[in-house]
């Protein structure tokens, strides 16, 4: 694997940004004409006026907005071996300067000297979290998770995660709830965050109830605002406990869809997300996943298309697992059901539910791409109704003071890591902008426009 530094590092000297209109997306406000001191990979100064010698090096902002940097919460950069070659550079020149990667094929010390060389600048890319401890049931969902079929061997897999220095624990689909609980609980004392999907056996209820962090994903949430939650939830417990083949689980799990459009209550539902709400439990809704399930594919001659591998893309032009596990009814009600996770989307931001922007990115999901489905998220955000800022924050805000980052909280003080965006135009008004950026800084390394378009040229040509 061979990832390049691919820009010069500033580390010999302070690095001025000059000129520039901060954007507080915390706030809403702008605070124009700023400079901005970085030094070590930090922010040093922020002020109209900052003194330096003639070493710095100096970069005229010429008046662009700039932005916290952005961070995918749920991708998967260690699929296949040389993933990351590709995947870091094309979150880069999308402004993403930070990922949360859930799930991995990399063994955790692979993982731990890539995230290593990020920090030290010896490989160029976005600050990487590292939750993918993913825990499921025997046999496993994919490979080289951990299993855990009861009580005790989640308590035993927990230890294993907390030795091995993963960010948190993660649940995944085939657990049992005694399993889950006794996970939830042991991820609690071990001091690590639990987040994941919620198992399909278990209700939204009990997973807020268990003091789940975060959840993957978003159908659960329409799900528990059925008044028929408990029966579909007892229809897969019965199935399972009588030892049903994986064929008639899935028609189960499949039939819950035409349920949840006939049974959702809004009422139940305000109650549901008022409780999420009151207990933190952030989302990762992933919502640009269902462009897959409708069939809203790239062209082939498409930029983000031609960046991807040659063989990755012949693998995603081939017939797909999950494609044909879907019934005609699922087809049938997929526009329906999107329809419903977007309201209660909708919903739930304005509850107060905490979103963390998320993709699922990954070269195992066909048509996510890494950097371009972030902002492909951000809009469809905007579209179901919250505000430029509103979706920002998702991707700016909530995420650093999510993962607990002592250096970052989605602001731009002295003390912060110098991961930054800037922009042509005011993202508050229009999201377009972020898809240009003149200029990216990572870790205090500044990728000015002419660097990214190397960067970007560079992954065209390894495309062919």
């Amino acid at each position: 694997m061979t990832i390049g530094t691919g820009a010069q590092a500033l580390a010999q000297s302070d690095t001025l940004l000059t000129d520039v209109t901060i954007v507080d997306v915390t706030e809403g406000t702008l605070t124009p004409n700023q400079s901005i001191l970085i030094r070590d990979g930090l922010i040093v100064e922020v002020g109209p006026e900052i003194e330096l010698d003639a070493s710095a090096t100096r970069i005229d902002g010429a008046g662009g907005y700039l932005i916290p940097g952005l961070w995918d919460s749920h991708v998967h950069i260690f699929s296949s071996a040389t993933e990351p070659d590709t995947a870091l550079p094309l979150y880069l020149i999308n402004g993403v300067t930070g990922i949360r990667d859930m799930g991995a094929l990399w063994p955790i010390a692979e993982q731990k000297a890539l995230q290593a060389r990020i920090e030290t600048g010896e490989a160029l890319g976005p600050r990487l979290v590292l939750s993918g401890a993913w825990v499921d049931a025997s046999p496993g969902s994919w490979p080289g998770m951990f299993l855990a079929d009861s009580p005790e061997d989640a308590r035993e897999v927990v230890a294993r995660v907390a030795a091995e220095g993963w960010a948190a624990v993660k649940a995944y689909s085939m657990l049992d709830e005694p399993t889950y609980l006794a996970l939830a609980e042991a991820a609690h004392e071990a001091r690590l965050p639990f987040v994941g999907h919620i198992p399909e056996r278990v209700a939204l209820g009990t997973a807020i109830a268990a003091g789940q962090n975060g959840m993957e994903h978003f159908g659960r949430i329409p799900m528990a605002c059925s008044t028929d939650e408990a029966r579909m939830l007892g229809d897969l417990r019965a199935a399972m406990a009588e030892g049903a083949p994986l064929e008639r689980v899935f028609e189960i799990m499949a039939a819950r869809n035409r349920i949840i459009l006939e049974t959702w209550d809004q009422c139940l539902c305000e109650t549901v997300l008022a409780r999420m709400a009151g207990a933190r439990m952030h989302a990762s809704p992933t919502l640009v996943v269902a462009d897959f399930y409708l069939g809203n594919w790239p062209a082939p001659d498409t930029l983000r298309m031609q960046m991807i591998p040659a063989q990755v893309r012949e693998a995603w032009g081939k017939p797909d697992f999950r494609l044909e596990a879907m019934t005609d009814e699922v087809r049938a009600l997929a526009s329906e059901t999107i329809a419903l996770d977007r309201r209660t989307f909708l919903m739930a931001h304005d509850a107060g539910v905490p979103i963390l922007a998320s993709t699922d990115a990954s070269f195992a999901n066909p048509y996510l791409f890494h950097g371009f489905s972030l902002l492909d998220e951000l809009d469809l955000y905007v579209a179901i109704g919250l505000t430029p800022r509103e979706a920002l924050y998702t991707a700016t805000v909530a995420p650093p003071r999510f993962f607990r980052l002592a250096d970052q909280d989605g602001t731009i003080a002295s003390g912060r890591r110098a991961d930054l965006v800037l922009l042509t135009a005011n993202p508050l008004e229009d999201l377009t902008t972020l898809r240009r950026p003149q200029a990216v800084i990572t870790g205090g390394r500044v990728l000015d426009r002419a660097d990214l378009d190397r960067i970007e040229s560079s992954l065209l040509q390894r495309g062919q």
